[in-house]
């Protein structure tokens, strides 16, 4: 899940900015905790509290108590490493961002036309270097699923499902090779016949675990040491 800081004193502006990301979130099938501000020293304290709990902030740069540039400057002392995007009435301050490393700029009045673009290239940067995939060959269509969507893969001889927050994806293959292909990847044989991403494991028992959706899988009892210790693991 994604944070984002939308930080403007004129609350119109605000409202816009979030509705917009909603929408784009949608689009991208991304999910967001969205916090708004209408200072910029009360986003300054909460990113003092949490240095990095915010992925992007959409900042005003001209406000009453202090102005965006000196806002940044100021988060970027305290460690902050979020994507910096301006919201800006004159493109006069643009240049400053440089000096901030802001990611991009927005001008309000080309709100309407650029926040799409501006928030699809926050993504991408986001997604760089942090986002791997699976790809699987199905009977229609090639897919790339990121791994962070997959729950588990189920093996019923040569038939496998990927089981993902999405549904389920059904293909040929052998177990024992997507095991190899995922080595390292958080994924663990929890039975001969599962495959399981360690990060969705919510709790671990005996003889079963479940999962963050509740659902519950067999753990065989040569494996599971090795499970709590992969579980152990991904809590990291």
């Amino acid at each position: 899940m994604l944070n984002i800081a939308i930080c403007d004193d004129e609350k119109n502006i605000c409202s816009y900015i979030e509705k917009r990301t909603v929408e784009c979130l949608a689009k991208a099938d991304e999910e967001a905790d969205i916090k708004v501000f209408y200072d910029g020293s009360e986003l300054l304290q909460n990113c003092r509290d949490n240095p990095s709990g915010f992925d992007i902030i959409f900042l005003d740069i001209k406000m009453k108590t202090i102005n965006g540039v000196e806002c940044a400057k100021l988060l970027r002392e305290t460690g902050v490493e979020s994507l910096i995007v301006f919201v800006t009435s004159s493109a006069e301050y643009v240049f400053s961002g440089y000096e901030v490393k802001a990611f991009r700029y927005i001008l309000k009045n080309d709100l309407v036309n650029a926040f799409d673009r501006i928030f699809g290239e926050c993504l991408t940067e986001l997604r760089k270097g942090t986002v791997d995939f699976f790809t699987v060959k199905t009977a229609s269509e090639v897919r790339n699923i990121p791994l962070n969507d997959i729950y588990y893969f189920e093996s019923n001889r040569r038939v496998l499902v990927i089981h993902t927050r999405k549904g389920e994806v059904t293909f040929y293959g052998k177990l024992d090779d997507i095991q190899k292909n995922l080595a390292g990847k958080d994924f663990i044989r929890t039975h001969q016949s599962f495959l399981v991403n360690a990060l969705k494991i919510k709790t671990v028992k005996k003889d079963s675990v479940e999962l963050s959706d509740g659902e519950v899988l067999p753990v065989s009892k040569s494996r599971a040491t090795a499970v709590k210790e992969a579980y152990l693991w991904s809590k990291r």
